[in-house]
């Protein structure tokens, strides 16, 4: 009888500790994993298009390409509302190596050939991509969640602008500098054996999106003050079309460049932006 009450009270004592020490090893894990988390979360911030793509139903039609795209925000298409991957700093590589990651993809892609220069950015794509070997899986549903509340509340509808800023004159803006500086990076051809890689890159990502069933169009942006006759902008242009000669990929977009300005030597401002949204936007309606 005593053997057995000493037994009960050791296996309460066992209990005890271990009702006390399990919370302790949970706590030390937690706050050992909490730096990992958070620089997750502000990666996503940092990327909420990539975080959107990677949790949300994939878009029939999305936009790919560098900062000049990407200044082509969502809400100006009020009609057809493609998904916007572009990335600023980046180029069309990184976005189209991220959709093909993915088993669904979209019916449409728009990619731009502007920034022929920037390889694919690895990390991104394994950030971003379909990564099932990425760390914390259990942490995806937080961050899905975070990913549509910042969304939600970052959101703003961009009608009214969509109807007023077009008809406005436009405002001119002093990029004489801005200019000057990319012209001459733009006429060195220190990029060209970058480009020339790229390009074969570009080509393998586009006949593995094509021969899983994604179309795939060609757009090249406008430039202010005859930045697109500058060597990077020619040899950028030319490896393009002579890696896609199919002219149906080329479709013929007017963006009333006479409308357009920029704020600096690539960027339009919100009114050119609008209006080349709009352009692209009778684009999107047009392809089956």
């Amino acid at each position: 009888m005593v053997f057995h009450i000493q037994s009960l009270a050791r296996r309460h004592r066992r209990a005890r500790l271990a009702i006390f020490v399990f919370p302790c090893v949970f706590l030390a894990w937690l706050f050992a994993t909490l730096p990992s988390l958070y620089a997750r979360v502000r990666l996503d911030r940092s990327f909420p298009a990539l975080s959107r793509y990677e949790f949300e139903k994939t878009p029939d039609v999305a936009l790919v390409g560098s900062s000049m795209t990407f200044r082509l925000f969502e809400g100006y298409f009020l009609k057809t509302r493609p998904r916007n991957i572009a990335i600023g700093g980046g180029s069309a590589l990184t976005d189209l190596a991220i959709v093909a990651s993915y088993q669904k993809l979209p019916r449409l892609l728009l990619v731009e050939t502007n920034i022929l220069s920037r390889p694919v950015d690895e990390v991104l794509v394994q950030q971003f991509g379909k990564n099932d070997a990425e760390p914390y899986q259990w942490f995806r549903p937080i961050r899905a969640i975070i990913s549509f509340v910042y969304y939600w509340i970052k959101y703003k509808s961009e009608a009214g602008n969509v109807d007023q800023l077009p008809r406005d004159k436009p405002s001119d803006y002093d990029i004489s500098a801005s200019v000057a500086t990319t012209r001459e990076e733009f006429s060195s051809n220190k990029l060209d054996d970058a480009m020339v890689r790229n390009a074969e890159t570009l080509k393998r990502l586009v006949e593995n999106l094509e021969g899983r069933g994604c179309q795939i169009l060609f757009y090249e942006l406008p430039y202010p003050d005859a930045l697109g006759d500058t060597h990077y902008a020619v040899m950028a242009r030319s490896l393009v079309h002579a890696t896609f000669p199919d002219a149906n990929q080329w479709p013929r977009l007017d963006f009333h460049e006479q409308q357009l300005r920029w704020v600096d030597a690539t960027h339009m401002d919100e009114r050119s932006a609008i209006i080349t949204a709009q352009e692209v936007e009778r684009l999107v309606q047009s392809v089956k």
